[in-house]
Order: C-alpha cells, then sequence, then structure tokens
C-alpha cells in the first residue's frame, strides 16, 4: 500500500490535490470535471483503475457496443472490462483496466486514466 500511497501523492500534485491518498481500504474514487469517476483500488499485487461515464439514455446500445469493443481488442497492451453500474444518481459504464502494482506510477496513472476516458469516448463513436 505505500507505493499506492506514494502513486497517489505524485498524481495528486499533478492535478493540484497534493494531499490525495486512498482511503483504509486502499482505494479511492474521484469525480472529474466532466461528472465522471476515477477509481484506482489494489487487488493483492494488481491496480485496478476505472473510469465511469453517467450514461441518461441507451445505456444498451452503448454497453453492447463497449463489449464488442473490448472482444476486439481483448489482446491489447491495456485490454478494458467493461460493466454497468446503477445508483440513485443513474446509471454508469464503467470500464477498467488492471496492472501489475510494481509497475503502477503517477505517469502510468496519468497514461491508463486518458487511455479509458478515449476507450469510452471510441465506444460512443462506433458505427
Amino acid at each position: 500500500m505505500a507505493q499506492l500511497t506514494q502513486v497517489l501523492a505524485e498524481f495528486g500534485e499533478d492535478i493540484g490535490l497534493p494531499a490525495l491518498a486512498p482511503g483504509p481500504g486502499g482505494s479511492l474514487q474521484l469525480r472529474l470535471a466532466s461528472g465522471a469517476l476515477l477509481g484506482v483500488s489494489t487487488q493483492g499485487d494488481e491496480v485496478v483503475l476505472h473510469h465511469a461515464e453517467p450514461v441518461p439514455y441507451d445505456l444498451a446500445a452503448l454497453v453492447l457496443k463497449a463489449m464488442q469493443r473490448a472482444a476486439r481488442s481483448e489482446c491489447a497492451a491495456d485490454p478494458v472490462q467493461v460493466g454497468v453500474r446503477t445508483t440513485a444518481q443513474g446509471q454508469w459504464l464503467v470500464v477498467g483496466t488492471r496492472l501489475p502494482l510494481e509497475r503502477f506510477s503517477a505517469r502510468e496513472m496519468h497514461r491508463l486514466a486518458g487511455h479509458l476516458q478515449a476507450w469510452i469516448a471510441q465506444a460512443r463513436g462506433m458505427a
């Protein structure tokens, strides 16, 4: 957990949140300016990073597009898993990826956060 704490502190410095730290369970979730959520947690010796966007309509169609895209890119360097979350605030498309904890850094968190955000945008634009 020390490495996760250090990475989040560095990432927080980069984005103007110098006190960014994981919670007691070793996870963190940030609400972005767009309303999307960026989360990070540890699972054993891996880090799971997820990006969730609210989907006000056509959830089924978007999930199908995202799952098709995930199936086509399962051998990619950063494979993405797709999920749905329903909360009192609405329905969310959740995409996530995982990597070994020893490879996790603030730079890698920036890269993967951008990758997941772009991944959803590309899934939305699929015909």
